[in-house]
């Protein structure tokens, strides 16, 4: 039996809120092994993420978290209010949270660093892993996660910096890849020098880049590409990514 038939393959990040509900299930239905992280991005899409929960107990978990692009759009009493929210319901994973340089006006990095080291001290107390939105912010968000003293966190979909890997390897975190190495030759060259030790898949789906739109449903074809690209079996790349998975979810 193949290993891909008995080992759960995760998706560490998607934002599983914005699918239909009958697309949940009928990915759910083909991939029976897949379990979903679930990230929020305000209180609304983290009570559409819990309802998901509910339905799906075993196979989606949920997250609770401010995006840094609705900063601005919305008040500091909504994050307060997510974060009372995080704690009522005792979440394993905190995020999409972060800080961005890239697509974020700039006036807002007071607030950004603010809502984020909020966040990484939720992270802390709760031994909630931090899944890290980081454009053109990524020595900045590393930083910080040490000072907070995140234990454990996620570059998602990192295209930052290649040196800089060996310092968010080096601090326990890890580096989560995207389908989109098919297509973006930044991150597959991320995907080429990150260890196993330290990857995790996402879909970050239902996003759409460059006509690409995706689904967790390519966690296991980016897993097969992962394998040909170090060269090793699918099992071997399966093996890490659950257990690395596991190790941020559960400790």
């Amino acid at each position: 039996m193949r290993l891909a038939q008995i080992t759960k393959i995760y998706d560490m990040h998607c934002h599983a809120y914005e699918f239909d509900l009958n697309e949940i299930m009928e990915i759910l239905e083909k991939a029976p092994n897949l379990r979903i992280v679930a990230v929020s991005d305000d209180l609304e899409s983290f009570h559409k993420t819990l309802e998901l929960h509910e339905f799906f107990p075993e196979k989606i978990i949920p997250c609770a978290g401010f995006h840094p692009w609705n900063i601005g759009n919305r008040s500091l009493h909504e994050v307060e209010e997510i974060i009372r929210q995080a704690y009522k319901y005792g979440v394993s994973c905190i995020g999409e949270v972060g800080l961005d340089k890239k697509f974020v006006d700039p006036n807002t990095w007071p607030t950004q660093k603010t809502i984020f080291t909020r966040f990484l001290q939720v992270a802390r107390e709760l031994d909630a892993y931090v899944t890290v939105h980081s454009p053109y912010a990524w020595r900045e968000a590393l930083t910080l996660m040490v000072e907070t003293g995140v234990e454990k966190a996620m570059f998602h979909w990192y295209t930052g910096p290649l040196n800089l890997i060996d310092e968010i390897t080096s601090s326990g975190y890890y580096i989560s890849i995207n389908p989109a190495l098919k297509i973006q030759s930044k991150h597959r060259r991320v995907a080429e020098y990150t260890p196993l030790e330290h990857m995790v898949f996402e879909s970050d789906g239902p996003y759409n880049y460059r006509g690409l739109r995706l689904s967790p449903l390519m966690i296991h074809e980016t897993i097969e590409e992962i394998a040909s690209l170090k060269k090793v079996s699918v099992n071997t790349v399966l093996s890490y990514a659950s257990l690395n998975s596991e190790r941020l979810l559960y400790g």
